[in-house]
């Protein structure tokens, strides 16, 4: 669990994939292609690890019939550009 953020590392993966999905604000990305870009092949469970994002108010769900559609929010942004400044730090 990184220390800075409160984020598992699941959570820190999934933060980092939507984001590279562009699903930020009000564009919006399947969940299935969520799945799709995590790099990590982990085992967990995406729906759980999505709704505890959603819970601490890094992510927003909407539900769009059959399928589920995920965002960033601002809190989220700001949550992963922390993330990447304290790696950034670790490098020096």
């Amino acid at each position: 669990m990184s220390l800075t953020s409160g984020l598992s590392e699941e959570g820190e993966a999934v933060l980092l994939a939507v984001w590279k999905l562009r699903g930020i604000g009000t564009n919006r990305v399947d969940e299935s292609k969520v799945k799709a870009e995590m790099t990590n092949g982990s085992s967990t469970d995406l729906t759980s690890t999505l709704q505890i994002l959603e819970t601490q108010g890094f992510i927003d769900i909407k539900d769009q019939g059959t399928q589920r559609e995920v965002s960033i929010t601002p809190l989220g942004l700001a949550i992963l550009r922390k993330i990447e400044e304290d790696k950034l730090q670790e490098l020096k």
